[in-house]
């Protein structure tokens, strides 16, 4: 486009809207407004050179000036096929990764070399932003609402949000606040071609944003009303802070701004409340990280509303609970090859949250992590791809709350060892929390967040670490979204250590599938929690009102051992599936009804004893009904999935008679090293349980509907 049509066209654009000071109150009257603000620039060189942050720059500005010297911006991706998920094949997610690969790569060397021209003032790095602005800003955007047309063949114009949404977001999360340091260097030309594509760009971000993600309708801790999608609420702190960055320069920025200011304010979190829970699962947690880059913006601009609610203030205590330092399985989508720990990015904002809040907690939590790869802050761009926060980004938010000291770590056996997240129906249990070698971990859920999203046909569903190794798992491996076996096993209730009632488990991808903790009660001996799924199994039921009853009460014994009571009351007799799933070595008793679980390390063992009246028949299988990609199970892997991808072992313990009515037993016995030490386990005369504890001592326990007690 000519120059001369360039200013015209920005000439033409209406007059700043006005701004209303009871909307955000602290807006800076200078740029710039992002990232290092207006009056900073000699601070940070300072905290670079010769503060905290000096390591840290150094190996950002080394791997800039060895990797990536002379770097030349790659040509625009090109379309693929269909881009809906739907449609998305193995190859074909292959490439959508790999586009996100080569946007996260771009935004990462501008990012790092807008912070070495701020730092050095040296002209070889400006110019390197300065290219990399001009040359995405030629990109191709779709028509209004739509996609480029991919059905001709491979076209640009596939780094479009319309087309795929993850490679626009690795670019326009940075891009926006590149300019907004740079901004003052560039040539009006310069800037007239850069806010063009700005305009253009940031239009249908928002276009796409409030349309996929109806987020007008959504309301805080809450799946009615709205149709929630994950990506768009990921989206929206990108579009709060382009707003920002972008404050003198577009008459839609302010706009943009107010929008996620007041979602920020009003409506986040949908997928959790005040006890910081995340109804995604532990994974998609760390979508945390970049809503609070939001927070991030907030704390810098001196606004009052940063971390300030009752969410941000919890939201930690979900990762500390649910995640261990070694990897195991979670309840949701994981892409660690089904697994999930204290990963090193985790580890970095835990202590910065722990300068934020001044939590000493937080420090200790993240002196947890043994995963053998790069922390972000000291990776330098090693590595630059899909991948965020880096480390760029994290020596910036350090920056910023560098005046905060950092706390002094507190024990976190300090903390409960038990946890109810209300808000999204999880229950988290430990022994030795803190001491992952000693500990036994239970988390249970029950969550009124159904099976969509990355979520899945879990409900009543447990999952059992101890002494340092899963043992009981939530079988869930995902190569990528929406893949055969994610689909049709992953997401499925089979997977999963809940029941199946004649064969049909919850109704799967639906918000349908909803259950609830009814209750969470402590005493000095045990801890009591009833999950209700009576609707999940309802939803997936031919028959309406079939299903009249199903619940599970688990409860944890001298912080030692598990003991499960399941009820079911159907309409009409049925079969029941207990079932029960492990990483490899699993064994079924059928003289003792025991099931007997190794771990692969040889850390830790189960042992299960079932109880129910009536004729039952256990098997084990070995295999997955739907296949694993074998592009996934034959790869070498990479630095970013650490586990492995392996068949699992499944027990499906079957009633032989239908009945109208179940109520069935199980006492879990978890124990150091690889031969389990098995619980005998009998009932009264008065239905009360005597087990026989491998430890000596026995326990007499009663466990109604209405009262439990332990002699």
């Amino acid at each position: 486009m000519p120059f001369r049509l360039l200013i015209l066209l920005l000439l033409s654009f209406p007059s700043l809207p006005a701004w209303s000071s009871t909307a955000v109150p602290s807006v800076p009257d200078r740029a710039p407004r992002t990232s290092i603000l207006a009056g900073r620039a000699e601070a940070f060189r300072a905290y670079c050179l010769t503060g905290e942050g000096a390591k840290a720059f150094a190996r950002i500005r080394a791997d800039l000036d060895r990797e990536y010297d002379g770097f030349v911006v790659p040509p625009e991706p090109v379309t693929y096929g269909d881009p809906s998920p739907s449609k998305r094949t193995s190859d074909m997610a292959d490439l959508w990764r790999g586009q996100q690969d080569v946007c996260g790569r771009i935004t990462g060397v501008a990012e790092a070399a807008t912070l070495c021209w701020i730092v050095t003032a040296e002209e070889k790095y400006l110019q390197r932003v300065r290219t990399i602005l001009l040359a995405t800003a030629r990109w191709t955007l779709g028509p209004e609402g739509k996609p480029v047309d991919w059905r001709s063949g491979p076209v640009p114009g596939a780094a479009d949000i319309y087309y795929n949404d993850e490679a626009h977001f690795r670019l326009w999360r940075k891009l926006p606040w590149i300019y907004d340091q740079v901004r003052d260097r560039l040539t009006p030309s310069e800037r007239a071609t850069i806010l063009a594509h700005f305009r253009h760009r940031g239009n249908r971000s928002v276009a796409w944003i409030k349309k996929q993600g109806d987020i007008e309708k959504i309301r805080r801790n809450s799946i009615e009303g709205a149709e929630l999608s994950s990506h768009p609420i990921r989206f929206m702190p990108m579009t709060g802070l382009a707003g920002l960055a972008l404050w003198d320069d577009l008459p839609e920025a302010r706009s943009w701004w107010e929008f996620a200011y007041r979602f920020y304010r009003d409506q986040f979190s949908p997928w959790g409340g005040d006890d910081g829970g995340w109804g995604e699962g532990s994974a998609y947690w760390r979508g945390t990280f970049e809503h609070a880059t939001f927070q991030d913006a907030l704390l810098s601009l001196g606004d009052p509303l940063a971390y300030a609610s009752p969410f941000w203030r919890n939201s930690p205590y979900f990762c500390l609970y649910n995640v261990q330092p070694y990897l195991h399985t979670i309840f949701g989508d994981a892409s660690n090859a089904g697994r999930f720990n204290l990963e090193p990015a985790t580890a970095d904002y835990f202590e910065y949250m722990a300068r934020v809040q001044q939590n000493g907690h937080f420090l200790s939590y993240a002196a947890l992590c043994t995963d053998q790869r790069t922390r972000p802050i000291d990776k330098g761009l090693s590595g630059l791809d899909r991948g965020y926060p880096v480390a760029a980004e994290f020596l910036v938010r350090n920056f910023n709350v560098a005046g905060r000291p950092l706390p002094s770590p507190r024990p976190l056996a300090d903390l409960p060892p038990f946890r109810h997240f209300a808000d999204v129906g999880w229950v988290s249990l430990h022994r030795a929390l803190g001491h992952p070698a000693d500990d036994i971990q239970v988390t249970f859920r029950a969550s009124p967040y159904g099976s969509f999203s990355h979520s899945h046909a879990d409900q009543l569903g447990f999952i059992l670490n101890a002494f340092g190794e899963g043992l009981a798992i939530n079988s869930a491996y995902r190569e990528y979204h929406n893949s055969p076996h994610h689909d049709q096993w992953t997401r499925q209730s089979r997977s999963k250590n809940v029941l199946l009632i004649d064969g049909v488990g919850q109704l799967a991808k639906s918000k349908k599938a909803t259950a609830r903790i009814t209750r969470f009660e402590t005493t000095a001996r045990t801890v009591w929690t009833t999950g209700d799924g009576t609707a999940a199994y309802q939803a997936a039921q031919s028959t309406k009102g079939r299903v009249r009853r199903v619940t599970r009460d688990l409860v944890f014994v001298d912080q030692r051992y598990v003991v499960i009571r399941d009820r079911v009351n159907l309409g009409t007799p049925g079969r029941l599936s207990w079932l029960l799933h492990a990483e490899k070595q699993l064994q079924w008793d059928p003289l003792r009804s025991a099931a007997l679980i190794r771990g692969m390390e040889g850390k830790a063992s189960l042992a299960v004893r079932f109880l129910a009246p009536g004729n039952w028949e256990g098997r084990v299988t070995t295999e997955f009904p739907v296949p694993v990609d074998p592009k996934y199970t034959n790869s070498t892997g990479s630095a970013y999935v650490t586990g492995t991808w392996h068949n699992h072992a499944h027990l499906s313990i079957d009633s032989v008679e239908a009945r109208p009515e179940f109520t069935l037993f199980a006492v879990l016995w978890p124990e150091r090293g690889s031969q389990p030490a098995m619980p005998e386990a009998t009932f009264d005369s008065d239905g009360s349980l005597v087990i026989k504890r491998p430890d000596g001592r026995t326990d007499h326990i009663r466990l109604t509907d209405d009262s439990l007690t332990v002699r």
